[in-house]
């Protein structure tokens, strides 16, 4: 029985090229899941942003960022999660098109330099979902981003340093505080991340509790690091 990720991969090679949002014919031969007008739409988080989270609209810290401390040094992402870029992720994430990693990771290595406050980094940690969900779903979509955006950026790729520990609720249907609560402790780092400084990578932010908390994980065993980037931010 064909899996749900096969599934994927021989639709990509058997459906036609056309724009993962508007379904407009692709040029032959480009590698860019959206078209120009889909692509040239993207939006890039706009000043003032929280100095924290990241947050666009926010004149100094955010709400939430004041209400308590965040355990990530900062975040940042590349764009705002509009529509198009909401179709892009979707396919990505849901339809089994593991081929768009290496495109959404280029935009967001194409937009690391607009983001020199997330420092240096030792290396690339992908936010991990429990193994259950990623036998279920056939893959991790943060894991396949955050390989490719560390080969792009010269950085070493270390999936193993923080897993989950512990299976949560799918976080989509809950609030701030139902997140936060729902992935607290969910998250445990190795002893090789005393002393290194973190890029956690994810695909989507809302509240950031998920990433948030693997970067808890890594400054609880020893980073001197941990910041957050990742490819859309829910504004």
């Amino acid at each position: 029985m064909l899996t749900k990720h096969i599934w994927g991969l021989l639709l990509n090679a058997l459906l036609p090229r056309t724009c993962a949002h508007c379904a407009e014919d692709l040029p032959a031969g480009t590698e860019q899941p959206l078209c120009g007008a889909c692509l040239t739409s993207l939006e890039r988080p706009a000043g003032p942003l929280c100095p924290v989270c990241g947050l666009p609209g926010a004149d100094g810290p955010c709400p939430a960022c004041r209400e308590a401390p965040r355990p990530f040094d900062l975040a940042r992402s590349a764009f705002l999660f509009t529509p198009p870029l909401r179709s892009l992720t979707h396919a990505f994430k849901y339809s089994g098109r593991t081929s768009l990693a290496r495109p959404l990771a280029l935009l967001m290595a194409a937009e690391l330099p607009r983001c020199p406050e997330l420092g240096t980094f030792d290396a690339v940690v992908p936010v991990p979902l429990h193994p259950s969900r990623e036998r279920r779903r056939g893959y991790n979509q943060a894991a396949l981003l955050a390989r490719e955006l560390a080969g792009l950026s010269g950085s070493s790729f270390e999936p193993g340093a923080v897993r989950r520990v512990r299976e949560t609720r799918p976080q989509v249907d809950l609030r701030r505080r139902e997140r936060l609560e729902n992935v607290r402790g969910a998250f445990e780092a190795g002893p090789g991340a005393k002393g290194r400084r973190f890029l956690v990578v994810d695909d989507v932010a809302t509240t950031l509790a998920t990433a948030g908390d693997a970067a808890r994980a890594l400054k609880e065993a020893g980073a001197a690091g941990a910041a957050v980037f990742t490819l859309a931010r829910e504004a």
